[in-house]
């Protein structure tokens, strides 16, 4: 997991090689709706044995937060498979495959959602001046196919530098998008809205006939790009240097360290999407939106035509491009790595997102600390993590052989305080453990120490 984070990291490895047979990761997060723990049973509601519960007075599956923050949520699915690495001396090369998908609202105002849940019909919020600016909301889909390379930079006693690189070669799915500058708007009844001022674009390059509705999967990609993930680490040794004349990968032994730390740039790069795209734009946009309840349409071609009609005056003004490119969930992080005993470790590691693209999926911004103890065959690892710079969530995760699962929010599946948002991943691989051969109980064979003892221990280790 830590070299998703930090290419740079996986020289410190405790494994030579791996293979990862599948890798997946779903979470959601928002700071709008919720279901109080109290009122749920998380198991019962996911085996069909339950159901959501309704709340009053509109009978909705969730509550919501009736402050007038911004709100901002997030969905993420990763899944990775066909992946590996292999380490030769002071040398990693890895290739991975991977389906990932992101969506994301940021700065969104608050009577939005407030509006969509209880429809335009909610008086208290009629006749009221909203002016918005800058809010977002966006959804990226994308294959990919990976190759990373990490080597040492330098090395010094107990000093080592380390530095990496993976490059992304990414076929987009789909994508669609709304960025807004600024909306000034009243709504005035149910049916009836004045916009004072508006400049939104909005963009779609979606697997669908505009006109039919029919799936499109010819051609299954509708654009591709590049991604490059970029990291340096610096990590103070336990011991000093030794050259090791070793002549095959598993006898170079694992050398442990007493802290690290590395930065990282993630996602960095984007999508240009060419196939079945539509970038629209309503700028300087000052109407009266009336019966918005009789608005007729059974396509996207036809929703589009009929916005642009009321708002623009014409059915064809707000399409501008058939192409538009958009921005991967692009982050900085720094991650620290202190070793506090022969089998227990802390980390911690902050994820802060900044957009390099006009256009642009957004990665959470979080903080997480996190305790392990780690042995051969096992792992435990706590975490409490600050989602958002706000929201804090509790998790642990726990390996046994080459089996992973985890969740960031164990709180919610215990059914614990609010429950905004669900969070789980799960991995198997396999891996080969440094200094261990295969077939052989001494992994000492290259040493030069004949009193040496023989290890008996496991072939498979975590890759850090």
């Amino acid at each position: 997991m830590m070299a998703r984070l930090n290419p740079s990291t996986m020289l410190q490895s405790k494994v030579y090689m791996d293979f990862n047979v599948i890798s997946f990761t779903a979470f959601g997060q928002n700071d709008f709706a919720y279901v109080p723990g109290s009122d749920i049973n998380i198991i019962p509601l996911v085996t069909g044995q339950e159901a959501f519960p309704t709340f009053p007075p509109s009978d909705n599956n969730f509550k919501y937060s009736k402050n007038q923050k911004t709100k901002s949520v997030s969905a993420i699915s990763n899944v990775y498979a066909f992946s590996g690495m292999v380490q030769i001396k002071d040398q990693v090369f890895a290739f991975h495959t991977a389906v990932r998908s992101y969506t994301s609202g940021h700065n969104l105002p608050y009577e939005i959602p407030v509006l969509g849940a209880e429809s335009m019909a909610y008086t208290p919020l009629h006749n009221i001046n909203f002016i918005d600016n800058k809010f977002s909301a966006a959804s990226l889909n994308w294959a990919e196919i990976g190759f990373s390379y990490a080597t040492t930079i330098y090395q010094e006693s107990v000093d080592h530098w380390a530095a990496g690189i993976t490059v992304n070669r990414l076929m987009g799915l789909g994508a669609g998008f709304v960025k807004a500058q600024n909306v000034d708007y009243v709504v005035l009844n149910r049916n009836t809205i004045q916009i004072n001022d508006m400049n939104v674009d909005a963009g779609m390059a979606l697997p669908i006939d505009y006109q039919t509705n029919e799936i499109l999967t010819n051609p299954l990609f509708k654009g591709g790009g590049f991604g490059f993930d970029l990291g340096l680490t610096y990590t103070r040794k336990t011991d000093g240097f030794q050259y090791n004349h070793s002549r095959r990968l598993c006898e170079d032994n694992y050398k442990e360290y007493d802290w690290r730390f590395g930065v990282s740039i993630l996602d960095l790069g984007s999508i240009s999407f060419k196939n079945n795209a539509q970038l629209h734009q309503f700028n300087n946009v000052n109407a009266l939106l009336e019966n918005i309840d009789k608005m007729n349409f059974t396509n996207v071609d036809q929703l589009m035509g009929e916005l642009s009609t009321k708002l623009l005056g014409d059915p064809n003004a707000s399409l501008i491009g058939d192409s538009f490119k958009i921005g991967l969930p692009t982050a900085f992080s720094a991650q620290y790595d202190y070793h506090l005993s022969p089998d227990w470790y802390l980390n911690a590691t902050i994820v802060h997102p900044f957009s390099i693209s006009q256009y642009s999926v957004r990665r959470p911004a979080e903080i997480a600390i996190s305790p392990r103890y780690e042995t051969d065959w096992f792992e435990f690892m706590g975490a409490l993590s600050l989602y958002e710079y706000q929201t804090v969530r509790m998790g642990a995760a726990v390996r046994m052989g080459i089996l992973t699962i985890g969740s960031d929010q164990l709180a919610t599946l215990l059914g614990f305080g609010k429950i905004q948002g669900m969070d789980i991943y799960a991995s198997v691989k396999i891996n080969f453990r440094k200094g261990v051969c295969l077939f052989e109980e001494d992994s000492g064979a290259c040493s030069t120490d004949y009193s040496y003892k023989p290890r008996r221990k496991s072939l498979l280790h975590p890759r850090r």
